[in-house]
């Protein structure tokens, strides 16, 4: 920490700081106008920092505090700096031990303050994200705090990836003394690079503490504790090495159901469909003038930000009510931080517990994919007020993407047309061997967990036997849905845990561990001495503890190396590269 906040850092950087002067234009608004016929964000690619076996996070950098210089380079100026200063790509270079967790990309999306970004600009950040976890395993999104929580709520409801995505920033620029930024970009890095908060949407982070995107607000000015989640409270929090998670949002119990994705896909709308919505605040004696003004300027959605229990003024009212009749849709919330809003009538919508400035995210979205009152109204019960249902109790164990209840026919499955494993997927699928997923799609490319491939492994194998209990240190981490096959695969000897005692269900398979665990579950006959190679181009890198396995797999005509020859035994596997493997293991 002292390191980063020196004056040779300050002139190492420097330059780095004038050039990212250009940046305050949103790069996005050069590299995509609308999703509709869309280049690509100029996203990194994943290849280039797959070096390791740890996960795989790209850390998109919009500036703010964070990324902030501080004025007459005083690190004493905690208040006084430019926001949006500093490239992440030198941020990342000063940042120490981020190797220890994951493998680390950065794509400067812009640099600026969050409040100078407009809605039309959160719409490609949203792209930029979706885009990003195709290929990463996690996304970290900084910003500024002014209006995170904001930013944190849009992306919340527009990403389409289960993967995490954890919002950051700081409270003190990156340069000054104390400050919170480099350890709260760490934090988040780590956070994502956990898998933890997978289906969670999207989450904040930052002071160490977890927070859900849709309960945060900004309670001060100038704390480092600043952000809270009224009356709900953390999601959890970061101690060292331990990421603790205590609770369960409303998005997390429908993990692997249909209604876990909001309907705001953005690749079905325009930005021009984005809508003017806005916040009227309510005080005593307050004019309806405030409203009058908004709708002739075009608004579309008013929220309220009322007195009380969502109460308004008699002039506000009067306002409201011709404001409804030119079909305005209104939403009422309360100003005084927390509390929920009940009943609505017509026009009149009920906020539920969101802020005034998370209801304006959600009225705008439902404004941008829908002009029916009802549809609107719906889509705030199911997924605005995510309240606990009876019925979802138990989906947040189910698996994504292996056999299970509600699985997806193949020939229904919309995203393996042309794929060079489209037949075997098609196989696997109807064999029992994998699922697709409840929007109907396979996600091929998709990297495969430890605990997901030995589910499939042990249902390819159909040899059903006792297994024994888990003894693992992180077995409370094994899903229902896998407990039962990684139980039986331990006791077979097919897989084991690490030195450290963990299974780590979670983390990607890699193309040695894969391998090794199909030769065990042959019972293929192991060769002592492996010295010779399994006849790839990068045998030499190959570990010990994987040559042999590799080798029988490869004789049995069960594994291929890449089109370039080598094995690339660190790398994580696909879903495709695993089930054309388990197809091929049911012929053997």
């Amino acid at each position: 920490m002292t390191s980063i906040a020196t004056n040779k850092f300050s002139k190492k950087v420097l330059l780095s700081a004038l050039s990212a002067a250009l940046l305050a234009v949103p790069l996005s608004g050069v590299a995509v106008a609308s999703a509709a016929g869309a280049q690509p964000f100029p996203i990194p690619d994943v290849a280039a920092i797959d070096k390791t076996a740890k996960p795989n996070v790209l850390v998109i950098a919009t500036g703010g505090t964070i990324s902030g210089h501080v004025n007459d380079g005083d690190p004493t100026n905690f208040q006084s700096y430019k926001a949006g200063s500093f490239l992440m790509k030198d941020m990342l270079s000063q940042l120490p031990g981020k190797e220890k967790i994951a493998d680390v990309a950065d794509y400067q999306f812009g640099n600026k303050g969050s409040g100078g970004y407009a809605i039309a600009d959160l719409y490609d950040l949203s792209l930029a994200v979706d885009q990003a976890l195709k290929t990463y395993d996690g996304v970290v999104v900084t910003t500024g705090t002014d209006t995170m929580e904001e930013i944190g709520y849009f992306l919340d409801l527009t990403v389409r990836s289960e993967k995490p995505v954890v919002i950051t920033g700081s409270m003190r620029p990156w340069d000054s003394v104390g400050t919170d930024a480099p350890a709260n970009l760490y934090n988040a890095i780590k956070l994502s690079a956990s898998g933890k908060t997978k289906w969670y949407g999207t989450v904040l982070m930052l002071n160490d503490e977890i927070q859900a995107a849709r309960d945060v607000t900004k309670s001060n000015a100038h704390r480092l504790d600043t952000f809270h989640s009224p009356l709900l409270g953390d999601l959890g929090y970061i101690d060292q090495d331990n990421i603790s998670i205590y609770r369960l949002n409303g998005r997390a119990l429908k993990a692997n159901t249909a209604e876990w994705a909001t309907p705001f896909d953005l690749t079905k709308i325009q930005k021009e469909d984005l809508p003017l919505v806005e916040i009227a605040y309510s005080y005593q004696e307050a004019g309806g003038g405030g409203i009058e003004g908004l709708v002739s300027e075009g608004a579309k959605g008013i929220v309220t930000a009322g007195t009380g229990a969502g109460g308004i003024s008699s002039k506000m009212a009067a306002a409201r009510a011709e404001a409804i009749k030119q079909g305005v849709v209104f939403v009422t919330t309360t100003r005084t931080g927390s509390g929920t809003m009940y009943g609505g009538g017509e026009g009149i919508i009920a906020g539920d517990s969101l802020n005034p400035q998370h209801a304006r995210i959600m009225l705008l979205l439902s404004l941008a994919f829908s002009d029916d009152f009802e549809t609107i109204q719906d889509w705030f019960a199911e997924y605005a007020r995510q309240d606990v249902d009876q019925a979802d109790i138990g989906n947040a164990d189910a698996s994504e993407g292996v056999p299970g209840e509600g699985g997806v026919h193949p020939a229904a499955l919309s995203d393996i047309g042309g794929h060079w494993a489209q037949a075997s997927i098609e196989k696997a699928v109807a064999a029992g061997i994998a699922a697709g997923y409840a929007d109907g799609t396979f996600k091929p490319n998709q990297n495969l967990t430890r605990a997901e491939f030995t589910v499939m492994l042990v249902n390819t194998l159909k040899a059903p036997s006792a297994g024994g209990e888990l003894t693992f240190t992180d077995s409370a981490r094994i899903g229902k849905w896998a407990a039962a096959q990684v139980s039986q695969a331990v006791k077979a000897g097919i897989v084991a845990g690490y030195a450290d005692g963990t299974f780590r269900p979670d983390a990607p398979i890699t193309r040695a561990e894969l391998a090794v665990m199909i030769a065990k579950a042959k019972k293929y006959e192991l060769s002592a001495d492996a010295s010779s190679g399994a006849g790839f181009s990068d045998d030499a890198d190959i570990p010990k503890w994987a040559a042999a396995g590799i080798k029988a797999a490869k004789e049995h005509g069960l594994l291929a190396g890449r089109s370039d020859g080598r094995f690339d035994s660190n790398a994580p596997a696909s879903r495709s590269e695993a089930v054309a493997i388990l197809v091929k293991l049911l012929q053997d």
